[in-house]
């Protein structure tokens, strides 16, 4: 038997002798108080000691609380964005409906009105920060591929079994990205792709960390050809970091961005050509570097940039 219920049998006790005794003999025996045994005289059904519960001390109203304005455009913005943008999709969306409390308050409220999907358990946090934090703009930026999934293919490119790719550089000061797809796994394209990213990035980058992939390197298939990407690098000035081969956690920054363009793009879009994938791509580019992220103290990559080459 749980407190709760033992205290409401001593309740019950207490007033059984109140009925019997008078409630001042039953205050005196038990050590209460007199409005106390007259309280719960009253709310005593006669049968049942569970009507002497105790109840919930929550007031019924707070001058700071949710109006329904503000619950109506919390629901609204659930249905409309937490299924493919999760809670930071929905408070951008509210605030762009004129809702100006916090992220925490929004997320409350919105399990307060049973708005929320079960949770999938997740693995514990490693504590603490496992490398040095860059400061400046340009100064890492990590580059990856990921294959553009065999479900989102239409059309013409599926029919002739083709495969698209999406190159990606991110850079790790300010969570900045580029993406661009090709149709082809190629060294050729990382140089290509090279130079649309010089071109994109309103900075000098310094060092391109990249896995040890042949598209990048041929560090480990030979020892007499250098790759096209590598040769670039050099002409431009820009040292090339690889990381430790079967490692991807050393490039978790593009790694995770590669995963939110699963969840926020690729499981909701198809494409028949590497242009409609670019096309695609670019309206996504224009959202995830103007989207809030909690590691940014709820800034935005182009926000922190700016912010970054105005010091």
């Amino acid at each position: 038997m749980n407190i709760l219920a033992q205290e409401a049998r001593k309740r019950q006790a207490v007033v059984k002798l109140a009925r019997r005794k008078g409630k001042s003999f039953a205050a005196r025996i038990y050590g209460v108080s007199l409005s106390s045994v007259k309280r719960w005289d009253k709310r005593y059904d006669g049968k049942d000691w569970r009507s002497l519960l105790e109840r919930s001390h929550r007031p019924h109203s707070h001058p700071k609380q949710h109006t329904k304005e503000e619950e109506k455009i919390i629901s609204k913005a659930f249905w409309k964005k937490y299924e493919r943008y999760g809670w930071d999709g929905v408070y951008t969306e509210v605030k762009e409906q004129g809702y100006r409390r916090s992220l925490s308050g929004m997320i409350y409220t919105a399990k307060r009105l049973e708005l929320v999907e079960k949770k999938k358990k997740q693995p514990p946090r490693q504590q603490g920060r496992r490398y040095p934090e860059i400061l400046v703009p340009g100064e890492k930026v990590q580059v990856d591929v990921k294959e553009v999934p065999y479900s989102c293919l239409r059309g013409k490119v599926l029919r002739d079994g083709k495969h698209l790719y999406q190159w990606t550089a991110i850079d790790e000061c300010t969570r900045i990205r580029f993406v661009y797809g090709f149709e082809e796994h190629t060294p050729e394209n990382s140089v290509k792709f090279l130079r649309m990213l010089i071109k994109e990035f309103p900075f000098k980058i310094q060092t391109i960390q990249t896995d040890n992939g042949t598209e990048f390197t041929y560090k480990y298939v030979s020892e007499d050809t250098e790759c096209p990407f590598d040769t670039e690098l050099r002409r431009m000035g820009i040292a090339h970091k690889l990381i430790p081969p079967r490692t991807p956690w050393h490039n978790g920054k593009v790694e995770r961005s590669h995963r939110n363009d699963q969840r926020y793009f690729y499981d909701w879009e198809t494409f028949r050509s590497v242009e409609e994938l670019n096309t695609k791509l670019a309206e996504h580019l224009r959202w995830s570097n103007n989207k809030t992220m909690r590691t940014l103290e709820n800034k935005s990559p182009l926000q922190v940039l700016k912010e970054k080459l105005a010091a």
